[in-house]
């Protein structure tokens, strides 16, 4: 009876999850805190959100967001519920796009991930502009810079989520 309540095949989807955001908040929080380039260090959280959701769905980019967003503003002190509310809308609204207008290709991650780090880098920005009464300019200037940095970085992501998207689909 119990067999035939459990879905293997969505426990597998959520634990390969798992393991792929583990290992993303750990390369994050260790090799790219680290890594400055330009004065601006990647951030590869809301990338990878992109590209759990655009080819797992909005219901799994929508989780996936969640959690990826608790554990990032546990890594990140200075924020303290920004990715939690922003990466879950990400993951959710990417996963509606990539369901039903945006195509699964690497052009298009490019662009939808660029969209979503400047998203989240003027979420930033936002909050240096009111508690810190930071300049405009410099604070666009690094969510640019920023975003330049880590579209690069991006790339493997978006072949680790095709590839553990197919994997997921066979099995």
């Amino acid at each position: 009876m119990w067999r035939d309540l459990v879905n293997k095949d969505k426990i597998r989807r959520g634990l390969l999850l798992a393991l792929y955001l583990v290992l993303t908040v750990l390369l994050q929080n260790t090799a790219f805190a680290r890594f400055r380039v330009l004065g601006v260090h990647a951030l590869i959280l809301p990338v990878v959100v992109v590209a759990v959701a655009m080819f797992h769905g909005a219901l799994w980019g929508g989780v996936f967001g969640l959690i990826a967003g608790l554990l990032g503003d546990m890594g990140f002190p200075e924020t303290t519920v920004l990715f939690l509310t922003l990466l879950p809308l990400l993951g959710f609204a990417v996963g509606m796009l990539s369901e039903h207008l945006v195509s699964q290709t690497l052009p298009a991650f490019l662009c939808v991930s660029a969209l979503a780090l400047l998203l989240t880098g003027f979420a930033q920005a936002t909050r240096l502009w009111v508690f810190h009464s930071a300049g405009f300019g410099v604070t666009m200037l690094t969510m640019l810079k920023q975003t330049v940095v880590t579209l690069p970085f991006s790339i493997p992501f978006f072949y680790i989520s095709r590839a553990a998207s197919r994997r997921a689909r066979r099995v």
